[in-house]
């Protein structure tokens, strides 16, 4: 199997289960480096490697030079929500915003194929099928190579639209009949929101549900559904 090196950010929690995506946690913007280094010990094994956005900006630069100079054997994965999430959303150089307000925006593509990174590709992070199928690509090749995996925070988008006069909330139910209780979305997606009932069916918890959608097309029977509700007291 591959060897999955972790970073500090959201997407750590991808190193817990279901997911074990990460055999190595150090420190912020190591992951490149640290699966540089493992790389040059582990032939049989590709070394795959995850970062942030913000981390990418913040410490994430080096490890990439290195990797790119010395055409070490890695498969970085860049999380890209457009904020640095784990914090507290601040901005980062690729938000399109400062201190002062808006402001240029520094494309993370652009800075990889300036420090001279020949194998980029990129995909919404919740084209399931497809970012799946690209970082196999990226694995099948020899020296390193980046997927870029973008998609806003949806936590920070759904504040966002809360404040919104017109918003109405979203969420996501179990369709019981079409459910034949193969609890992938509780086993193998891990989103908190499903929880089994002692019977072995499946519900959604609404307090923690945002109605994203994206473990829509996860369910192999098809039984989950969006469900929109109405805002409390709108017209």
């Amino acid at each position: 199997s591959d060897i999955t090196v972790a970073d500090i950010g959201c997407h750590t929690l991808g190193y817990l289960p279901p997911y074990n995506m990460g055999e190595v946690l150090l420190s912020m913007g190591h992951s490149t480096g640290t699966a540089s280094g493992l790389s040059l010990f582990n032939g049989s094994r590709k070394v795959l490697a995850f970062l942030g956005d913000s981390t990418f900006f913040h410490a994430g630069l080096p490890g990439i030079v290195n990797a790119v100079f010395n055409n070490h054997n890695v498969t970085l994965i860049i999380m890209e929500n457009g904020t640095t999430a784990m914090t507290g959303h601040q901005d980062h150089p690729g938000a399109g915003r400062n201190a002062r307000g808006p402001a240029e925006a520094i494309s993370i593509r652009s800075v990889l194929e300036g420090l001279g990174v020949k194998s980029i590709r990129e995909t919404d992070t919740y084209s399931q099928k497809q970012l799946t199928s690209m970082v196999k690509e990226a694995l099948s090749e020899e020296g390193f190579s980046v997927v870029i995996a973008r998609h806003p925070c949806m936590l920070k988008y759904t504040r966002e639209q809360q404040r919104k006069s017109d918003y109405a909330p979203k969420s996501v139910e179990i369709v019981q009949e079409k459910c034949d209780r193969l609890h992938v979305c509780v086993e193998s997606f891990g989103c908190p929101s499903f929880q089994r009932n002692e019977d072995g069916s499946v519900f959604v918890s609404p307090d923690l549900c945002i109605g994203d959608g994206s473990c829509i097309q996860t369910c192999p029977t098809k039984a989950i559904s969006v469900k929109k509700d109405r805002k409390e007291g709108a017209e």
